[in-house]
């Protein structure tokens, strides 16, 4: 049953995280890109802002793989 319940919280946790991504993709960075057309000059040649993004990808991927893991493990009585 632990397991269970440790895949619906990160499941959850997954979801509310996708809802964010898709209103900042979808709503905000539009918005800001339009309201301030230096930011998109900004990320495009800034490499420190193009590392951060791909190492925030990969600590995602790292953690949900992590959990997987823990998950899955025996469980030790």
């Amino acid at each position: 049953m632990a397991r269970v319940m440790a895949y619906l919280a990160i499941a959850s946790l997954g979801f509310v995280i996708g809802i964010l991504i898709y209103v900042i993709g979808v709503l905000v960075l539009p918005w800001l890109i339009q309201s301030f057309p230096s930011i998109a000059e900004l990320i495009a040649s800034n490499r420190q802002i193009i590392e951060a993004l791909l190492s925030g990808f990969i600590g995602s991927l790292l953690s949900v793989i992590i959990a997987y893991y823990w998950a899955t493990r025996p469980s030790e009585l």
